[in-house]
């Protein structure tokens, strides 16, 4: 038994990865601006507590070789008794402590090196967390300077606090802004896949036979598609049709020769050069007609074939076959131009046609071979002419050389199986045929436009 492994549609594969590489953008996003604020704010807290360590060290004098600290502080919390503001100076054994560190205990203060600055952030401390800035500096007195170390304290419970605030609000925006995000995606996803869901209900549809091609309804990125395999969808037809007639033709053209023989042996006597000359009636229909059915026929999706190279070598071959013909063969091939199909029918059509030429042309055969262009096809067609200097093809007959249904035992010598079989050629490539008087050499010109 055959199991069938469920896959994952396109569409939820690129929900599920750009949802997943949102939110985690988003995470991103959060997290730096998460730290960036709150470098910021510890950055804000440092400026604060440097500028009231610069002020009371401004304000502090000596007098009759006592220090005296400043009556007014930098800010009003230094004289409010446990408002977690704190000033302390350190002098050797001696220390200082500002109004607000009456009845506080606070870490101790280790002393710096004149002009050294220390940011102690966070200290913690008996359960809490606090900022320390700690500066030493000195004072000349009359007994010699003296160096003191200058430590401004404040809790870390307000600059915690608004950092919880800015993460929860930032949470919650984040969750808003992803789920908004997340719900525009999914209907963006949904509105741009609309088009494949509805390239996939055109193919049940040509499956069931409702419809025969795709329509051009289609965004510019899937009518390229669309365009080719609606082109591919009309050559397997061309070539099915083509193929039908083919067997049509054969199964009419040998009804003849058949009755014929089949005449002749219900008589007393039978006619063996009758027989014989139906038979080979019947295989030359058949060499015919499997011609035909050989085509290849217009190709969507192939290789080019460079004209130039099977060009040369027919006519290599040509001359070869004819050596004692001094026959001038004239060609004019476009850079690049290139046969989009099957080698072989390429082959076919300038064989046959450069055939024809090599056989009724006095002297000179011309050759052209010109690229064709068309809007919205990547790849480029062929204008191909062969004339020749003989004798030409009247006007009148000209439609009945090109006359498609024409049987195998109809075709005559000259420009008979092998004009057929390019002509079946051309009409699978939806190219055209004709025939016309060459301007500059006044025979015939054989004139193959096959359409990219």
């Amino acid at each position: 038994m055959v199991t069938v492994a469920k896959r994952v549609s396109l569409t939820n594969r690129v929900l599920v990865t750009s949802s997943v590489a949102l939110l985690a953008a988003l995470a991103v996003i959060g997290l730096v601006m998460d730290q960036a604020f709150k470098e910021k704010t510890l950055h804000l807290v440092k400026e604060r507590l440097e500028s009231y360590v610069l002020a009371i060290i401004t304000n502090t004098e000596v007098e009759d070789n006592s220090l005296v600290f400043p009556e007014y502080f930098p800010t009003p919390r230094m004289d409010q008794p446990g408002s977690g503001m704190y000033a302390q100076v350190i002098a050797g054994n001696q220390s200082w402590e500002s109004p607000s560190a009456l009845g506080q205990t606070l870490p101790e203060v280790l002393p710096v090196a004149v002009n050294e600055r220390v940011f102690d952030a966070p200290l913690e401390f008996q359960g809490e967390r606090l900022f320390r800035m700690r500066q030493g500096f000195a004072v000349e007195t009359d007994d010699g300077p003296i160096e003191l170390t200058l430590a401004v304290t404040e809790h870390a419970g307000n600059f915690y606090r608004e950092l919880s605030e800015f993460e929860e609000n930032l949470l919650t925006w984040l969750v808003i802004i992803s789920s908004v995000l997340v719900c525009v995606q999914w209907v963006i996803m949904y509105w741009a896949t609309k088009p494949l869901k509805q390239l996939m209900q055109d193919l049940l549809k040509l499956e069931k036979g409702d419809e025969l091609i795709f329509s051009e309804d289609y965004p510019s990125e899937l009518r390229g598609l669309t365009a080719s395999l609606n082109r591919l969808i009309e050559n397997e037809r061309s070539n099915l049709s083509r193929q039908r007639r083919t067997l049509g033709d054969l199964a009419h053209s040998l009804k003849t020769p058949l009755a014929v023989i089949h005449a002749e042996l219900e008589k007393g006597g039978v006619d063996k050069d009758l027989i014989q000359q139906q038979v080979m009636n019947m295989d030359e229909i058949v060499a015919y007609q499997l011609k035909r059915a050989a085509v290849a026929g217009h190709r969507t999706f192939v290789t080019g074939v460079p004209v130039i190279d099977v060009l040369d070598k027919l006519i290599n071959t040509l001359k070869k076959v004819n050596p004692n013909r001094r026959i001038e063969v004239k060609t004019q091939i476009a850079p690049g131009a290139e046969f989009y199909g099957e080698k072989g029918d390429l082959m076919e059509v300038l064989g046959n046609l450069l055939e024809n030429a090599f056989k009724w042309c006095d002297q000179q055969i011309d050759v052209l071979v010109k690229t064709l262009y068309m809007e919205g096809r990547k790849r480029t067609g062929l204008v191909i002419e062969i004339g020749d200097d003989g004798p030409g093809i009247p006007v009148d007959k000209r439609a009945e050389l090109l006359q498609r249904g024409v049987r195998g035992d109809e075709q005559v010598k000259g420009h008979g199986i092998g004009l057929s079989i390019v002509a079946d050629i051309v009409e699978s490539y939806q190219g055209e045929l004709e025939i016309k008087t060459h301007p500059v050499l006044n025979g015939a010109c054989f004139k193959v436009i096959l359409p990219p």
